[in-house]
């Protein structure tokens, strides 16, 4: 036993298996979440669900989308490539935009790297040269004498 007089740290056998838990902790962050969907920043995410920070606010979206199992990935990756159109369609009026021509690569190179990520969603980007795709590999033991060929 320690010379201080400090408290227990162990919880007694009534409340060990209770765990306290923000009631409202869930509400925040469902509310937090739909925030982040409608493209609200961190910062004021924070504020308006009462998170210490932003940093705060971050990680409890991140792990209210590790819980979240989606099961309609077609309807997200439409919901992807729909944004990924707004996105370029934006960088396509820049680059037609002649009272902007500083910004012309800047808008070239955008649109190259929305491109990149659209054929990485739809999986455009498999190999072909040299790659088997669906093919089996079928390994199978042959018996030594196999390879010897026939006695004679």
């Amino acid at each position: 036993m320690s010379e201080f007089n400090y408290p227990s740290r162990k919880r007694s056998p009534e409340t060990q298996d209770i765990q306290k838990r923000d009631v409202n902790a869930s509400q925040r962050a469902i509310l937090a979440v739909q925030l982040r969907a409608q493209k609200v920043k961190y910062d004021e995410i924070a504020q308006r669900c009462g998170y210490g920070s932003a940093g705060a606010a971050h990680k409890a979206v991140m792990r209210e989308l590790q819980r979240t199992i989606s099961t309609n990935v077609e309807e997200l990756r439409r919901e992807e490539l729909d944004s990924l159109e707004r996105l370029e369609l934006k960088c396509w009026q820049r680059l037609d935009d002649k009272a902007y021509s500083k910004g012309m690569m800047f808008a070239v190179d955008r649109i190259l790297a929305i491109k990149e990520r659209r054929s990485r969603l739809m999986g455009l980007d498999v190999k072909v040269e040299g790659d088997i795709i669906g093919a089996q590999l079928i390994v199978q033991e042959v018996p030594q004498n196999y390879l010897e060929g026939p006695k004679e």
